[in-house]
């Protein structure tokens, strides 16, 4: 009997491989800010006060330059009126014979009997009191944001894979017959 021996050899290889390289750098990214707070300026200026004494003043007879002069200047016309006034009473009771008194005798009498003087009580008037408001002044400032950005960079050096292959045995197939006695 024959006897088919088959003998293979398998292939043999031999692999290099390299992988794949990613170097990554990056540097961040910066943000610089600078802030400028919001201000509220408020002033408020005084008020005006003006008190005017004026008729308090002439309540009690204390007048101003003019109004004393002009009152006075009244006042004399006013006398003057009186003083003719009396003259011609006195010249109207000399005149009148027909009566049996004596006219210079009760024209002397007149004059030596003097009032008392009264006590008035008047009233003082209260002064002029006037406030003018002034009004509140406002300044706002607004607030600022100041920011520079510098972005961030990322650089890449990649070196891809390699594959090498190399056949260090080479398939084979090999046959051979044997005669075989049984």
């Amino acid at each position: 009997m024959i006897q088919l021996n088959i003998s293979t050899q398998p292939i043999r290889l031999d692999y290099s491989i390299q992988n794949a390289k990613l170097n990554l750098q990056s540097t961040p990214a910066k943000v610089q800010m600078e802030t400028m707070a919001a201000t509220l300026e408020i002033h408020q200026p005084r008020g005006d006060l003006t008190i005017d004494q004026t008729p308090c003043r002439y309540s009690l007879g204390l007048k101003n330059n003019a109004d004393f002069a002009r009152d006075n200047a009244e006042l004399g016309r006013q006398s003057a009126r009186n003083a003719i006034a009396r003259i011609v009473d006195e010249g109207n009771q000399m005149a009148r014979i027909e009566s049996n008194s004596n006219a210079i005798a009760d024209i002397a009498a007149n004059y030596s009997f003097s009032e008392a003087p009264g006590i008035t009580l008047g009233h003082i008037e209260a002064p002029n009191i006037r406030y003018q408001a002034n009004p509140v002044r406002f300044n706002p400032t607004a607030g600022k944001v100041n920011f520079t950005v510098q972005p961030g960079t990322i650089e890449g050096d990649y070196q891809p894979g390699r594959v090498d292959i190399r056949v260090t045995q080479y398939p084979s197939i090999q046959y051979s017959t044997v005669d075989v006695k049984i």
